[in-house]
């Protein structure tokens, strides 16, 4: 090897380096985002599940105080309001998920590895999904 290509072998070593490095920091960028999508899917689903509770419970007071006190006429307007808070938990699932999707979709696109196919927080929404809509079904 001549004296003049040294140089240029030891840049383009030192370049293949730093490529491998900033592809690195990507793909951890990628993944740091992913965790991220999770970390929102489970705040949306932790919201989900506090308007069914607060909804759920709207209504079962509302039913032991008409059971306990059979003179007294209550409104349907609290009735209401917990089905109204029930529906408002199942519905907010459905774009929390699209969005989760639609963003590991775009980082599997740029090149994020894939560790596994099912997703748990997706699972875990879906499964919430079905426990509002039988608890709504339930109470109506």
């Amino acid at each position: 090897m001549k004296k003049k290509d040294q140089p240029q072998s030891f840049l383009n070593n030192e370049q293949t380096e730093w490529a491998k490095i900033i592809r690195d920091l990507e793909i951890l960028a990628m993944v740091r985002t992913k965790f991220s999508s999770e970390r929102s899917l489970l705040a949306w689903m932790r919201t989900s599940v506090s308007l069914f509770t607060f909804g759920f419970a709207i209504i079962q007071f509302v039913d032991y105080l008409g059971k306990r006190q059979k003179d007294v006429q209550f409104l349907e307007e609290p009735y209401w309001l917990g089905l109204i808070l029930i529906c408002v938990g199942i519905l907010v699932l459905v774009p929390a998920v699209v969005q989760h999707v639609r963003r590991v979709q775009r980082a599997k696109e740029l090149g994020m590895p894939t560790i596994s196919g099912f997703s748990l927080p997706i699972g875990a929404a879906i499964v919430l999904f079905v426990i509002g809509i039988v608890t709504l079904i339930g109470i109506v």
